[in-house]
């Protein structure tokens, strides 16, 4: 029952701090209450939200996949020129879909046959995928979408007086907590996490559900993808540089534990709106821009630091709990 009631104070204590800081910015600068200002942070944490979800299923497995960022690129640059080849936008993007789950795929695949951490897999990915990304757009953007389209004026624009990309960040979060919680996946993907040795032991293919978790996390990315070129009308073969920053830090302010084991989506949902908060901030206040990194690696490695106290406390807990 403790860990469970940590993971909500957790989770409690990221909503109070976010509060927080909204409020300082607000009552500072009221114009950051405006509608046009919250929408546009809630579509700028769509894009990142969506590939957040991904990442807590790896970092729940102790696995770091460094090449969102470059799946992202690719997934948005593949839909751009197919479309400007003349197939449909809705096939286009179920395309590019497909080449995102099959880079997250091959990730894990080549993780598993090197038996090595996704992490040293990702270091050079991500440099292979924005390199194709630069190889297949000729390193200029992509232009010349048909802006009237169903897909572009669906989710480039707003429901009910929300920006699209926000809806799909809300209905995405509800899909992989309810896999993440309620399936035999998720729970595949916990015990690996937990011990993969015994999740070895007891009959769980390890090596497959790697490759799923890393498939899952490239369908997300191109999801995400999909969201900015129905927005921007556009895509540039720089798009995605830097993401893979913010998708890791929000999932570990977030709460996931880079122990592995446990994991929480309403928790990077949190820390994406946080990082975005404090970029707004940043801009709001005037601050250059070039701090906007370093302010959140500090957050970064403060939340490192909580998720190990709050790693011993669980431990403490449990040990004298099994003394008692």
């Amino acid at each position: 029952m403790l860990p469970s009631r940590l993971k909500r104070f957790d989770e409690a204590g990221l909503l109070f701090a976010l509060i927080v800081m909204v409020l300082a910015i607000g009552i500072l600068h009221p114009e950051f209450f405006d509608l046009g200002s919250i929408k546009t942070l809630l579509r700028q944490s769509a894009f990142v939200g969506i590939m957040a979800f991904g990442m807590v299923y790896l970092v729940s497995m102790t696995e770091i996949d460094l090449s969102v960022g470059g799946i992202y690129a690719v997934s948005a640059t593949s839909a751009a020129l197919l479309i400007k080849a003349g197939i449909d936008p809705w096939i286009a993007v179920g395309l590019s879909f497909a080449i995102g789950a099959a880079l997250g795929a091959l990730n894990g695949l080549v993780a598993v046959l090197l038996d090595v951490p996704l992490i040293i897999v990702s270091l050079g990915s991500l440099s292979v995928f924005f390199g194709l990304n630069l190889i297949i757009s000729d390193a200029s953007p992509v232009f010349g979408m048909p802006r009237d389209h169903a897909f572009f004026v669906i989710f480039g624009g707003e429901f009910l007086g929300l920006p699209s990309p926000a809806w799909v960040l809300l209905a995405t979060g509800i899909v992989m907590h309810f896999l993440f919680f309620r399936t035999r996946f998720g729970a595949t993907v916990r015990a690996v996490g937990s011990n993969r040795n015994a999740a070895e032991f007891i009959g769980i293919r390890v090596g497959l559900t790697r490759i799923l978790a890393t498939s899952l996390t490239g369908l997300l990315c191109a999801i995400s993808a999909s969201m900015a070129l129905a927005y921007f009308r556009a895509v540039d073969p720089a798009m995605g540089e830097q993401k893979e920053l913010l998708v890791i830090a929000a999932v570990i302010i977030g709460g996931t534990s880079l122990a592995g084991g446990s994991g929480t989506v309403l928790g990077a949902f949190l820390g994406v709106l946080i990082i975005t908060v404090i970029d707004s901030g940043i801009v709001f206040f005037g601050i250059d821009t070039n701090y906007a990194r370093f302010v959140t690696g500090c957050v970064i490695l403060g939340a490192i630091a909580l998720d190990r106290i709050l790693k011993r406390s669980r431990a403490a807990s449990s040990h004298m709990q099994s003394h008692l």
